[in-house]
């Protein structure tokens, strides 16, 4: 589905009639939901979801105008769920089968990746690390900072970024993540492909190593995950010794505001379920974006000043970095689009970090 943008005199109506029909397409899909058509309400969310990026690269679809296509597009999904609901009921999911146990966050947050991770292909492991790495830090940074340096990739998931990073030049590059199953496909290939890339297992909130004991740290969508992401930018700055990349996510707008109306929604429809539902309608192995959103146990959304004001108390210089990635939601607002805060409210947060 690909609407087209409708012109709008007023932002402010638009925004408010957004969130208000935010509102309507939740209730549509827990009635959906309690109708037994979750297979419908998957496939909603993930129409909303892919529009609501700057760009959506599978269509070569950009946004021009923002506000108006997002208030046009969850109107016509409201108006097709609207239509489901007089279809004939199908299949009803056990209300046991949606997992909520608590099993460990940390245990659950590396269980849930680690499944995730099995689908990469090596172009998505290896090929498109790289290119994604290249987009996002500009040259200079890896020429300066990156190149014959011991490097972090602090909370290393899959650990594609670690062997981008290897492949860039690093002296040394150190991956840690909670659990080695995550990233063991990545360490025979650097194992098999000689690269200097050291896999360990390891809690970003509680780092084993010392003082300023890494020229480069990456982190990379990691500590937003966590059960307390300040700790861990508080841990970023304590083993750094020269520059860092860090991301984190922003909040504000409709972007961020959706993400936590679907979250809420998929409490109600079992992990795998949905991942079958994508499968079926064939969802490339790197586009993990809806499952990663839809059932990780923490997504923590940052208010630009917070991080700002802790990155000044730990002694951390701090610039925005633009992505070169037209998916970014900080690239559409670089375009300074009409009505582009509206949408995405503060973006990502994507910093080059330095010591003062």
């Amino acid at each position: 589905m690909q609407p087209s943008a409708q012109p709008l005199r007023n932002l402010a109506e638009a925004e408010r009639r957004y969130y208000a029909e935010l509102e309507r397409f939740k209730q549509l899909c827990f009635r959906l939901i309690d109708q037994g058509q979750s297979y419908q309400v998957v496939i909603l969310n993930h129409e909303l979801f892919r529009f609501l990026y700057p760009a959506e690269p599978y269509l070569g679809f950009v946004h021009n105008d923002p506000v108006p296509f997002a208030l046009e597009h969850l109107s016509q999904l409201i108006a097709l769920g609207e239509s489901m609901l007089d279809v004939v009921k199908g299949y009803r999911l056990a209300q046991e089968d949606v997992r909520h146990a608590d099993l460990g966050l940390e245990i659950d947050t590396s269980d849930f990746y680690s499944s995730l991770w099995k689908r990469f292909d090596r172009e998505v492991l290896v090929n498109e690390a790289v290119r994604l790495l290249e987009r996002r830090l500009p040259p200079d940074i890896l020429a300066e900072h990156v190149k014959g340096k011991r490097v972090l990739d602090m909370g290393c998931g899959s650990g594609r970024y670690a062997l981008a990073l290897a492949a860039a030049g690093a002296g040394e590059v150190v991956a840690i993540d909670y659990q080695s199953k995550a990233f063991d496909r990545a360490r025979e290939y650097a194992e098999g492909a000689r690269l200097s890339v050291r896999f360990m297992e390891g809690d970003v909130l509680h780092l084993p190593f010392s003082d300023r004991s890494f020229d480069f740290i990456f982190s990379n969508g990691v500590l937003h995950h966590t059960r307390d992401w300040a700790r861990g930018v508080a841990e970023y700055a304590r083993v750094l010794r020269r520059a860092g990349y860090l991301y984190l996510y922003a909040r504000g707008g409709f972007f961020w505001t959706a993400r936590e109306v679907m979250r809420e929604i998929f409490q109600r429809i079992p992990k795998d379920y949905a991942q079958m539902v994508l499968t079926m309608i064939g969802l490339p192995r790197n586009r993990f974006i809806f499952m990663d959103v839809w059932f990780v146990p923490i997504e923590c959304h940052i208010a630009r000043t917070e991080l700002e004001q802790l990155m000044r108390s730990l002694g951390l210089r701090f610039s925005a970095i633009r992505s070169e990635n037209t998916f970014d939601p900080n690239f559409a607002l670089s375009a300074n689009m009409a009505g582009a805060e509206i949408v995405w409210g503060e973006g990502e947060h994507r910093y080059l970090v330095t010591r003062q």
